[in-house]
């Protein structure tokens, strides 16, 4: 039982660097709801590994590149991004754009970016791998909150919030709830300089060969480049690679696909 609860903990640590670079033993402690003295323990043993390092002058602890390299071949085996990642390719190809694939994780109601391709070897609408995408605010995320069940969507915003990005960020449920229901019908989900000034994007849910939703496919680019596109033009081009993820996804029985959205 011992064993167990430390496991335990320590998982709730590393979980916490998901959305922060680095933390302090105080700030972990006070996130974690651990005795500071646990926390202090456990990121020592975890240093010593190489798991986590230790800044020497802010004394902050963040990832080490043994746990990035385990983060990464577990994203690049998962059998979702095996499929999807060839797609994304060839769809940021033709649509001279980045391309995002993005999966919900129903246990703690967050949708993670776990792929993104750019046709520019620079490009400031790339994503942190890993992270995750605003609910109300990203394409990715709208279009996968509006394919939930009633019950779940209500939960994961509760928990994500409402948080003004720009002016045309969606704060009110009402006005969002109503665009929800526009996107079920339409089967796409944009983002007008929602969460970034000057980008937009286009979503498409991603479903498996028997119709769940297993994740949702995007596309970022300038507002400007965006204006010159026909939305409904642009998203069958996102729709046909949805398809193309869908059918490849045929290839494996389904247990192997029971982890995929959780």
């Amino acid at each position: 039982m011992k064993a167990a609860s430390t496991v335990t903990k320590v998982c709730r640590i590393i979980s916490e660097f998901a959305d922060r670079r680095s933390l302090g033993v105080t700030d972990m402690a006070k996130r974690t709801e651990l005795l500071p003295s646990d926390v202090h323990r456990i990121l020592s043993s975890l240093k010593a590994t190489g798991f986590i390092v230790q800044d020497a002058q802010t004394k902050k602890y963040q990832l080490g590149l043994p746990l990035m390299r385990l983060g990464l071949a577990a994203c690049q085996r998962n059998h979702l991004y095996e499929k999807a990642h060839p797609v994304l390719v060839r769809l940021s190809q033709q649509i001279e754009s980045t391309t995002h694939f993005g999966i919900f994780d129903g246990r703690d109601l967050q949708v993670y970016l776990i792929d993104d391709v750019s046709a520019l070897s620079e490009d400031r609408f790339r994503t942190q791998l890993g992270g995750p995408a605003r609910l109300h605010s990203t394409a990715l995320g709208k279009v996968i909150l509006a394919h939930l069940d009633v019950r779940t969507a209500s939960l994961a915003l509760e928990r994500s919030g409402m948080v003004r990005s720009t002016g045309r960020t969606i704060t009110e449920l009402a006005v969002l709830q109503k665009q929800l229901q526009t996107i079920r019908n339409q089967g796409f989900a944009v983002d007008s300089d929602e969460c970034l000034e000057g980008a937009s994007c286009l979503g498409c849910p991603v479903r498996d060969p028997e119709g769940e939703l297993v994740g949702a496919i995007s596309t970022s680019m300038p507002t400007q480049q965006f204006l010159t596109w026909d939305e409904n033009q642009l998203a069958e081009h996102l729709k046909t690679a949805a398809l193309r993820i869908t059918r490849s996804l045929s290839l494996f029985p389904p247990a192997s696909r029971s982890h995929a959205m959780m």
